[in-house]
């Protein structure tokens, strides 16, 4: 991806630490996924079933990731407060939030609303603001595959809708704080909300304990990350006539996805081509290596379609794969568009198996303007 005029405002470091003969190896923490739930409705009050569900799955293993579980305050303007600073010290890839909704189903909500009802949190006080955000839009759509969670849940057997009433309490402002983190680039990667039924309740023909929320919310994760997925080692290419392999076809369907939905300024699209720790670099026309984390770039190619006076559009000339384990690197030589503008570049792609998907590990790019 070119966009010179993001890469002369963009300035950042590349550190690479060498070691005596060799290149040092650092062991890495998992990538971590959050859950949260809420504590009781105030004291003498029952066992919040969204916190006796997810509180014993903290510090385990998902996957290759850490589950950690924390629990959030039933007091107004905790949440965005708690989920900004765990987003910061924890940098989780997924979020999912739990809260005690009414019985007879679960309940993936699809919908935030920046209003608050005025009830009275644990300290006893009514929310000081009748918004969540003074600024934020009257309502944020959940940015989850709700329908598909919910279908997936569904097919497992338990009993489980969307909403779009998420209450206007509690639950209603975690799930617009998720939000909001993640439009401004604070989480990254999925998040979602759900609202669990009381314990002691019976769904579907079974009672509601904390060994059943914990179900649910394993089977949402598996809902989430879908089937464990082993990749066949495949030739990187085909004889004449006959179909591209698999994975072949999967990973240029990821690189004309990434140019078309630039193209299209659907850059929601766009971030989601991208795994969540991706690191994008740029050869400056002096030589100069640059890199530029994720969100940082995304927003970057934001403001870019935006102050340009003309729509941008860019596509792949030509594409090359080459597949190594369960690695792909593309080398892919493109043309840029905008009115008489032409310019033209190669990006250097590392992908990588996400979740069963081909995502963009690293990207690495330079116009080939003036050589």
């Amino acid at each position: 991806m070119s966009l010179s005029i993001l890469l002369r405002a963009a300035s950042a470091a590349l550190i690479v630490v060498l070691a005596a003969g060799g290149r040092t190896a650092v062991a890495e923490e998992p990538p971590v996924i959050l859950l949260t739930g809420f504590e009781p409705f105030g004291p003498d009050r029952p066992d919040n079933p969204s916190w006796e569900g997810i509180k014993a799955l903290d510090g385990r293993e998902w996957r290759g990731r850490k589950l950690v579980a924390r629990r959030i305050p039933v007091v107004w303007g905790e949440p965005l407060k708690r989920l900004e600073a765990l987003a910061e010290e924890l940098k989780p890839v997924a979020v999912f939030s739990f809260g005690q909704g009414l019985p007879g189903s679960y309940t993936v909500e699809a919908v935030a609303r920046n209003r608050r009802a005025p009830y009275p949190d644990n300290n006893g006080r009514r929310p000081d603001s009748p918004t969540v955000t003074p600024d934020g839009p009257d309502e944020l759509r959940a940015t989850a595959e709700v329908d598909r969670l919910v279908g997936e849940l569904a097919a497992k057997g338990h009993v489980v809708r969307r909403s779009e009433d998420a209450g206007r309490y509690l639950c209603e402002e975690t799930l617009y704080s998720l939000e909001t983190l993640k439009g401004a680039g604070k989480l990254r990667g999925t998040v979602v909300f759900s609202h669990v039924p009381p314990l002691g309740a019976e769904v579907g023909g079974r009672p509601v304990d904390a060994e059943a929320v914990q179900r649910y919310v394993l089977d949402l994760l598996d809902a989430w990350g879908g089937p464990a997925k082993t990749l066949e080692v495949e030739p990187t290419a085909s004889r004449q006539g006959e179909p591209a392999p698999t994975r072949e076809k999967e990973a240029r369907a990821l690189i004309d996805r990434y140019f078309k939905v630039w193209s299209d300024r659907d850059m929601e699209a766009y971030d989601d081509c991208f795994m969540s720790d991706a690191v994008i670099q740029h050869v400056d026309a002096a030589g100069r290596l640059v890199s530029i984390p994720r969100g940082k770039f995304v927003a970057g190619q934001r403001e870019a379609h935006r102050r340009s006076p003309d729509p941008m559009v860019e596509v792949p000339e030509s594409v090359e794969l080459r597949f190594e384990r369960d690695i792909a690197r593309a080398v892919v030589y493109w043309k840029l568009t905008a009115g008489a503008r032409v310019e033209t570049g190669y990006d250097h792609f590392t992908l990588m198996l996400d979740r069963g998907r081909w995502r963009i590990a690293n990207l690495l790019f330079y116009s080939t303007d003036g050589e």
